[in-house]
């Protein structure tokens, strides 16, 4: 009970510094069909720096830790109650529900945008995504208004000493790693007209900075900084010009910040390619 005021009272600190035209404005309602990879993209910063800069928007994530196109796809075909839905509202307050289907998510909300994402370690095999993406853009389509946009969520690749049991899928190599999910995801992209959202490419920008290898808390998922970076990516998308936002986590520093916007915008513009960032 203490944590759900606590949570209503940020929320309120924040309203308290949006322009009251931001509640007039349209709501942008974006639903991810992800993993453990969208909880760390999106449930942390992206309804905050959204208010912060007088936007509002509502986010859906349907979860299932290491979820992978193929089961994404198995799930909406049989109306497995196999997800838990997770969803922030514009006051960036959130709500759990388990055991929820993919129909039931997709007819919650008149959804602007729907992602699609593969599992991080199939990320880079091209070979994993059909028939499933295909099957499940399909099922997705059938659901959702005729104006719904697709995006496609770009994982990102592996730390260097990441102990991940797919990690030797990848001769352990993180720049191969990295150049393969550019391949595939670029394939998966041009062949389904689908706008990359691309958080890999944020944090290999990141670790050319002085942060170096230093976005994730266990070699494969993101920590606070990796977090913000990848909910950076996600805005710079959606609502554009992410550099100056002036939403600041708790545990990130003014210069990791300043670099996870600037890598986040450089990745927008050159989403396949890795940018150096001043």
């Amino acid at each position: 009970m203490k944590r759900f005021f606590g949570m209503m009272l940020a929320a309120l600190v924040l309203l308290s510094a949006v322009p009251a035209r931001a509640a007039q404005k349209d709501t942008l309602r974006i639903l991810a069909i992800g993993n453990s990879f969208s909880w760390n993209a999106v449930e942390q910063n992206l309804a905050a720096m959204a208010l912060s800069d007088g936007k509002c928007a509502i986010i859906g994530n349907m979860y299932i830790g290491g979820c992978s196109l193929e089961r994404h796809w198995n799930n909406a075909r049989t109306d497995n109650r196999d997800y838990s839905y997770r969803k922030i509202n514009r006051y960036d307050v959130k709500t759990t529900k388990a055991k929820v289907t993919l129909a039931e998510a997709l007819a919650d909300e008149p959804w602007d945008i729907v992602t699609f994402q593969q599992a991080s370690h199939f990320s880079g095999f091209p070979d994993t995504y059909e028939p499933f993406l295909t099957e499940l853009i399909g099922y997705v389509r059938a659901r959702v208004p005729a104006a719904t946009k697709l995006y496609w969520h770009q994982t990102w690749a592996y730390a260097k000493t990441s102990k991940h049991k797919a990690f030797p899928d990848y001769d352990r190599d993180q720049d191969k790693m990295y150049g393969m999910i550019m391949a595939a995801s670029g394939k998966a992209c041009k062949e389904h007209g689908l706008t990359v959202i691309p958080c890999g490419t944020t944090m290999q920008n990141l670790r050319g900075t002085f942060v170096g290898d230093n976005v994730t808390t266990d070699g494969f998922h993101l920590n606070e900084l990796g977090r913000y970076g990848a909910a950076c990516t996600w805005y710079e998308v959606l609502f554009g010009n992410v550099v100056g936002n002036p939403f600041h986590p708790q545990y990130v520093t003014e210069e990791e910040v300043a670099a996870a916007q600037k890598a986040a915008a450089a990745a927008v513009r050159k989403p396949f390619k890795v940018s150096k960032i001043k």
